[in-house]
């Protein structure tokens, strides 16, 4: 089930379903707001990141189409984190009690949901593993090879460099340099938003 996707919605969705459109760096929602909305992306795309006491972003992960956004809240009464559209984006908005109760009730809408999460769960470990390596070098092979096609030696990046960067922790201009490097030893190819692995 695509949850973007208004006629593979329940009914009893589509009859409470509202649509909201962000431009560039607008919230969608701050930390520790009230939490009564679920949305999902239809286009565009949400970071969720945190600020520290210092004002350091500390970021979370980043939500496509086709995915929920702000699960969560079905189990809490605020928003754990703040979410920030980084492109012209807009969501399907489903009051949360509506959204939980089509879940008791729309086995199909349960396990695509509780598929959506498993997915989420493995990327976010996946990702863990990928910040905890100390080379900046063997943290972008190790996420190109996680993010490229099975049997495939090439993947055609659909983020922006800075959002990949957000996720791998390190910063634009060191992962720009990256790649730069890991061309000039032939260690990829790149053709625009395409990366080729040559080992």
């Amino acid at each position: 089930m695509n949850f973007s996707n208004f006629d593979q919605l329940p009914t009893a969705l589509q009859t409470v379903v509202t649509q909201q459109t962000l431009t560039i760096g607008q919230a969608l929602f701050h930390k520790g707001e009230p939490a009564d909305t679920v949305f999902v992306i239809q286009f565009g795309r949400i970071r969720l990141l945190h600020y520290t006491e210092s004002g350091q972003i500390v970021n979370h992960y980043q939500v496509n189409p086709g995915e929920l956004c702000a699960e969560l809240v079905l189990f809490i009464e605020t928003y754990a984190c703040t979410a920030i559209a980084e492109e012209l984006t807009q969501v399907l908005v489903f009051p949360k009690q509506a959204f939980l109760k089509a879940l008791q009730q729309d086995s199909d809408l349960a396990i695509a949901f509780m598929a959506q999460m498993a997915y989420r769960l493995h990327l976010t470990k996946t990702m863990l593993e990928v910040r905890g390596i100390r080379s900046a070098r063997e943290r972008v092979l190790h996420y190109l090879r996680f993010v490229m096609p099975t049997d495939q030696n090439s993947v055609l990046l659909k983020q922006p460099l800075k959002s990949i960067a957000y996720d791998l922790g390190i910063s634009p201009e060191v992962l720009s340099r990256t790649l730069t490097q890991l061309e000039i030893e032939e260690v990829i190819l790149r053709e625009k938003r395409r990366i080729t692995l040559l080992e």
